[in-house]
């Protein structure tokens, strides 16, 4: 796992042990980047199930503003603190250990506002059902901004909502990626 662009361009991230934590690969990763190209910078990115911190550190290395990066878990919140560290990110990132759909619920009550929005949650959860309520009500996502969701290629994810208009799918063996725009570009 390493930085693809940017600044930070080459340097390699630690990576987790075991199979608790899925990083986004570089091939995945890249795609994404080259989706919105220059449009990160100067951006503000929340990374939902940020396991490794690996999408933040990319988007800080290409010109992202800040990046507020969420995880449950203790490793994933140990692995990101590392990597953030190494790289020498840390006045430009929130770090925050607590369930996902608690943060969005306080991100709201703050009027927090991204340019970005990744989401990688586990696959087959269905959690992006409520994440994508959260993000809609809490008007969390900037008009003209993403959300980038990750997931399995074999779930069927099916949303109605009002305000994200999905814009494309990207698949890669077992895993899609799929961007929503905010309504308002």
């Amino acid at each position: 796992m390493r930085v693809i662009s940017g600044i930070y361009k080459g340097r390699v991230l630690f990576s987790p042990k075991g199979n608790l934590i899925r990083p986004t690969s570089d091939r995945i990763k890249e795609s994404i980047f080259n989706y919105f190209g220059k449009d990160i910078r100067g951006s503000v990115v929340c990374d939902l199930f940020s396991g490794t911190g690996n999408l933040s550190i990319e988007a800080l290395s290409r010109g992202a503003e800040r990046a507020v990066l969420v995880d449950n878990s203790r490793q994933a919140i140990e692995l990101i603190y590392r990597n953030i560290d190494l790289i020498g990110l840390l006045e430009k990132s929130r770090i925050i250990k607590k369930d996902v759909l608690q943060y969005l619920k306080i991100a709201a009550k703050n009027k927090d506002e991204f340019d970005f929005i990744f989401a990688d949650p586990p696959y087959f959860s269905r959690l992006y059902e409520k994440m994508i309520g959260l993000i809609e009500e809490g008007n969390l996502l900037k008009k003209g901004g993403l959300f980038i969701l990750e997931q399995s290629s074999q779930e069927n994810i099916s949303m109605v909502n009002q305000n994200l208009i999905k814009e494309a799918e990207k698949n890669f063996g077992d895993t899609s990626v799929i961007f929503y725009s905010q309504k308002g570009t």
